[in-house]
């Protein structure tokens, strides 16, 4: 790092990730509202802290990335194989999902009507109804239905879903190819120099977003509507906390919001000096991260609940899972404001820097995984050529993923290749290394000679007893409850699942392959 407060920001953008953007007020919202907080935060104390500080300790403690890191316990470096096989996976959704940002914030620069509320686009269909009319349609017929009709952009333009009343704009997606390449040139351009360059860009891209987001959570605070949307997301529903998918859910974003399980952490703190207090450091950084969280989710709200009370209806009837509440939902909202092209700029180019800090990450750790000095040339060789491998099958699948229907493909491969319940079972190997393996006493020794600071015993309970314990009920529960991938009515078949259950084992293989070869 140039300085060490680089280090700082780099972990501060990553925790603004795009996960969170969506997927943390769409799971409170699904699981008991202000009661779905209970269980998020105890995984946060159980899961999110203790995992913090072991995947930066182990990077700082080695000065290695996520491979050589774990040859201080070679019996489980297949986990560091199984983490960057992981990240090479999400690379995929999270650039396509910069390019679908990119498309939105450049017709975000228009003086009419944002193009995503009126009919008279080349890939607007025959049924579409503009968005003004459509409000009035709901207030005169209370009827809600209406208000999706004109989701063209992001169903026929950027997603290409199939329409079989009129499918009439078809073919190939030369303008969201663009997208992705500009997206992707962006990229190459920050980690051109490795850390030195990315490590500047982070004053930039970490704090701009939390400036964004406090700007637009102001704004909506303002609307009509808007506290009856927060608190829709804030009321607690205590009974849903006997269903075990909150729980699972929770654990899983938590895991996600830290970026547990993934190759980033040890890689940046790999660069950071030996006695660096990352200790002190995480103590402060989990709960901003959680925070952080909770800021994307008021902010989400303020906006839903002024749209409900637009149009009339309650919130869960405009509510939508996954990218359809920021592609499809959040932008019509904007529409409804004074000025909307701003406050849409205003988003979609937080949206940009939010994507920015997410695909850095994973850049420069990929990049560091090619770059390793490895000693295990057995390993090492047929790994090298694996990451080339999958990095051509990358820019092949992004191709396909901005083809017709691509978006089935994007969930296929953001549920299976980097899910929630693949980064529970690599937490649970991790908890298992560091609490068995390398030993947690001896794991506090060579904290306190990097930081100066005891290891407090909850964490030591943590990785020895309750963590593999909870990840291991949470795993028996998934495989339990388990039911096939279902993105909105199309649910996929069971060829599908299977094919999907393989791509998760192309990560988790790697853990007992290597255990066995050392052993």
């Amino acid at each position: 790092w140039g300085k060490p407060i680089e280090f700082i920001f780099s972990l501060l953008g990553y925790m603004v990730g795009l996960g969170n953007l969506w997927r943390f007020s769409y799971l409170c919202f699904k699981n008991g509202g202000g009661a779905f907080l209970v269980p998020y935060l105890l995984s946060v104390a159980v899961f999110g802290l203790p995992m913090y500080i072991f995947e930066i300790a182990i990077g700082q403690f080695t000065q290695q990335g996520k491979l050589n890191a774990w040859d201080r316990i070679p019996i489980m470096k297949g986990y560091g194989y199984a983490c960057i096989v992981m990240t090479m996976m999400s690379i995929v959704p999270y650039m396509l999902v910069m390019a679908w940002g990119v498309i939105y914030l450049y017709h975000s620069f228009t003086s009419n009507d944002l193009p995503w509320t009126v009919c008279d686009n080349q890939w607007n269909t025959q049924s579409c109804i503009s968005y003004k009319h459509s409000i009035l349609e709901v207030k005169i017929f209370k009827n809600p239905l209406t208000m999706t009709t004109n989701c063209s952009l992001p169903r026929y333009y950027v997603l290409r879903l199939p329409n079989e009343q009129d499918s009439i704009y078809g073919g190939f997606n030369w303008p969201m190819l663009i997208c992705l390449v500009l997206s992707y040139l962006s990229i190459v351009a920050i980690t051109i120099k490795g850390i030195k360059s990315s490590g500047k860009v982070v004053y930039i891209s970490a704090t701009l977003p939390y400036l964004m987001i406090i700007v637009l959570l102001i704004r909506g605070l303002t609307l009509d509507g808007a506290l009856n949307g927060i608190s829709k997301l804030l009321i607690p529903k205590f009974e849903e906390l006997a269903n075990t998918q909150v729980w699972i859910e929770a654990a899983s974003q938590v895991l996600y919001t830290y970026a547990i399980g993934f190759a980033s952490l040890t890689t940046f703190s790999s660069y950071n000096n030996f006695n660096n207090n990352f200790y002190r450091q995480a103590l402060i950084l989990v709960p901003v991260g959680a925070f952080t969280s909770l800021l994307m989710g008021l902010m989400t709200f303020s906006y839903l609940g002024h749209m409900a009370s637009v149009l009339g209806v309650n919130v869960d009837k405009i509510l939508k899972s996954g990218p359809g509440l920021i592609f499809q939902v959040i932008p019509l909202g904007f529409s409804l404001l004074p000025l909307p092209q701003l406050w849409s700029v205003l988003f979609f180019g937080m949206f940009y820097f939010v994507a920015v800090d997410s695909v850095v990450c994973i850049s420069s750790t990929l990049k560091g995984a090619n770059n390793c000095q490895c000693s295990w040339t057995i390993l090492y060789r047929p790994t090298h050529f694996m990451l080339s491998y999958i990095n051509l099958c990358c820019h092949k699948m992004l191709t396909r993923l901005i083809q017709q229907s691509g978006i089935y493909i994007f969930e296929f491969i953001f549920y299976y290749g980097a899910s929630g319940i693949i980064l529970l079972l690599l937490a649970l190997c991790e908890s298992l290394s560091v609490g068995w393996l390398w030993d947690v006493n001896q794991f506090a020794i060579d904290l306190e000679k990097m930081t100066g600071d005891k290891l407090s015993l909850w964490f030591k309970l943590c990785y020895r007893y309750f963590i593999p314990a909870i990840t291991s009920s949470i795993f028996l529960f998934y495989c339990a409850k388990w039911t096939p991938l279902k993105v909105g009515d199309f649910v996929y078949p069971v060829w599908a699942n299977l094919l999907g259950w393989i791509l998760s084992l192309c990560s988790l293989l790697w853990i007992p392959g290597v255990f066995i070869y050392v052993l």
